[in-house]
């Protein structure tokens, strides 16, 4: 078992590289894992969190009960740097949804995303690498600054979006961030 699946398998967080910047990730399935995340970050509960996946069989949970509309607009723009906001089926936790009873979901083109995911054989639950209201990591110096040594970060690099991914809710169109 790696580093990695260990960290993820313990409920506990690290750091990775996504599409734009550093994001914090851990076990989406696991409330406790998702309240470390919370905790570390500082960030109130009801903010909700991205589940980020590298491989869309990863996300029969997440999009299993969209109509195939629906379906048809999520991968317009999937895979790639573009996240969904989707009403939360039955299935989801509580947890990844905020107060929102929508979940956000990304279907990555990253390569490191991707080689994550598919060694966890799991999306993760993502976030971006910063303390509540403050601006996401740039690099690992700043991760080790802002979360201390102990957190575990994986190698990798950022891809070339250079800020957060845009969010839009998926039935409405509604842009949530550009």
């Amino acid at each position: 078992m790696s580093v990695l699946q260990k960290i993820f398998n313990n409920d506990q967080v690290f750091a990775h590289p996504t599409e734009g910047v550093w994001g914090l990730g851990c076990n989406p399935f696991s409330e406790i894992a998702v309240d470390n995340l919370f905790d570390i970050k500082k960030r109130p509960k009801h903010k909700g969190v991205i589940v980020l996946a590298g491989n869309e069989n990863q996300l029969g949970h997440f999009i299993n009960h969209l109509t195939k509309d629906q379906k048809k607009s999520f991968f317009e723009k999937s895979p790639g740097p573009h996240t969904w906001l989707i009403p939360a089926s039955d299935e989801i936790p509580t947890w990844l949804q905020g107060d929102t009873g929508l979940v956000a979901v990304r279907l990555s083109l990253h390569p490191d995303v991707i080689k994550i995911t598919n060694e966890l054989e799991s999306p993760i639950c993502s976030t971006s690498a910063n303390l509540s209201g403050e601006e996401p990591a740039k690099n690992e110096s700043d991760i080790k600054k802002i979360f201390g040594r102990a957190l575990h970060i994986v190698d990798g690099e950022l891809g070339k979006l250079n800020k957060p991914t845009p969010v839009q809710e998926l039935i409405t169109g509604t842009w949530i961030r550009k």
